[in-house]
């Protein structure tokens, strides 16, 4: 295991060795580029949704994760907070963010695909606060493109203590991962043995402070630890497009065609298929040669 901190802080936007080294490893982690007040505000627009306050009501009702009270003392998933709430829109919108994902991902533009606001509450046993291995992609099968990526943000200091985000280095570079839907298996173990069986796979624990951002490819597989500190582990994730990216038909193994609810929520192009650049659902976020969009 490897445990991983800042490089050399002071740096905004990603250099050329920056870039390279997400490339070949799959994964990279800024210095401090989130100010302090933005943290702040997003946290309280987390309290808010938890609480049950939306400034903005989605299209749709339900079939996507919305953690409520009732819900339980479990890890707290909820997706599309940023449609529903301005607090943490505010974040989304920060441009230090979607500017290294496009230079990181070497696009030219950057459209949000979809957020996702994660608690892991202490307190929790250590097998239902394990996050499995899993890959992004696999969740994105609509999905034409494969260099979409993800910023991961965390609202605290982040160590292995608390759960802290761990990669397979350069798994990145792998393309039958895609099975790997499996958030939800906590055997960590188990998984390893499924995708390098008889290996000892190179795990990267990442040490993160409030400000930083890690960002990782879509087929980067990923996955974290229990949280054993006294403390709640909150995170955003940030799933961006690339600007090649569009939608695509998928049928399952089941013979299903495949739903993203991305597909329920935006509007249809010309020739009826889901619009992932609907900007009312997937703004550009960065554009190379207009900075910041939104």
């Amino acid at each position: 295991m490897t445990e991983v901190t800042s490089p050399t802080a002071g740096r905004v936007i990603p250099t050329d060795e920056d870039i390279a080294f997400y490339q070949s490893h799959g994964w990279w982690v800024s210095p401090k580029i989130i100010p302090d007040d933005v943290l702040d505000t997003a946290a309280l627009g987390a309290e808010r949704h938890y609480a049950g306050e939306r400034d903005h009501p989605l299209l749709i009702t339900g079939g996507y994760l919305d953690w409520r009270p009732e819900h339980g003392n479990v890890i707290r998933l909820n997706d599309y907070t940023s449609l529903q709430n301005d607090d943490i829109r505010r974040l989304v919108d920060s441009p230090e963010i979607s500017a290294t994902a496009g230079r990181l991902a070497r696009t030219e533009s950057i459209r949000l695909f979809h957020d996702q606001l994660i608690c892991k509450p202490a307190g929790l046993d250590a097998v239902t606060s394990t996050v499995g291995w899993h890959v992004d992609a696999a969740y994105w099968q609509t999905c034409s493109s494969r260099s979409m990526l993800t910023a991961w943000i965390p609202f605290q200091d982040c160590d292995s203590e608390i759960g802290a985000l761990e990669f397979i280095d350069f798994s990145h570079v792998r393309s039958d991962t895609e099975w790997m839907k499996t958030f939800n298996s906590h055997d960590l173990g188990a998984l390893e043995q499924s995708f390098a069986p008889g290996e000892e796979p190179r795990k990267v624990r990442l040490r993160l402070k409030r400000g930083q951002v890690s960002f990782h490819h879509c087929r980067t597989i990923h996955g974290s630890e229990a949280n054993r500190s006294t403390r709640d582990r909150l995170a955003l994730a940030l799933h961006f497009q690339d600007h090649s990216n569009h939608y695509v038909r998928h049928i399952g193994e089941s013979g299903q065609q495949t739903v993203h609810i991305n597909d329920l929520l935006c509007r249809k192009d010309s020739l009826g298929n889901p619009d992932y650049s609907d900007p009312g659902i997937c703004p550009m976020l960065w554009h190379a040669a207009k900075g910041r969009t939104s």
